[in-house]
């Protein structure tokens, strides 16, 4: 589920959706918009709890202020785990609000990619839950785990031949 679905330009949620989609990733995929019942041609409902079913992976392209209560949702539900783009976390001086994200995070024992995370590309599955363009190519052996976004990004767009099999 991408919850901030957009249309928009340039946004995560328009990015991760359709990085999804020009990857010809083959499972459920739903977006979440509070108005919207469609965006990029994939089916959308108003909130997480309108689901009809828990999904594996929850990206979260809101502002920060919501995340902990998205957060909270997916948990409750049973959904897989998240990716959080968002910033403005601990990272800024925002400790109540990575507080708050953790706190709903272990209540519901779900893992969480971030805050301020660029997300998880995993080859194999032709998933691409990212918050940059990405491009899937031929998976691979490697797996690369980093601390850096800006790396995760160069280390995708290389073109040196190396195949990656997931990148965090």
């Amino acid at each position: 589920a991408v919850v901030g679905a957009t249309d928009r330009v340039g946004s995560y949620g328009a990015t991760a959706l359709t990085n999804l989609l020009s990857a010809g990733y083959g499972g459920r995929l739903v977006g979440v918009h509070p108005t919207r019942t469609q965006v990029h041609g994939v089916d959308c409902v108003p909130s997480l709890d309108d689901l009809d079913a828990p999904v594996d992976a929850v990206i979260v392209a809101t502002p920060a202020d919501t995340v902990p209560s998205i957060i909270d949702t997916a948990g409750r539900i049973g959904c897989g785990g998240a990716i959080v783009f968002a910033a403005e976390f601990a990272e800024t001086g925002r400790h109540d609000r990575q507080q708050a994200l953790v706190a709903a995070a272990r209540r519901h024992h779900l893992p969480v990619i971030g805050p301020n995370a660029n997300g998880l590309v995993a080859m194999h599955h032709r998933a691409p839950l990212w918050g940059d363009v990405v491009e899937v190519g031929t998976p691979g052996e490697i797996a690369l785990i980093t601390q850096s976004g800006n790396i995760g990004v160069t280390a995708l767009a290389s073109r040196r031949g190396l195949r990656w099999h997931t990148v965090i």
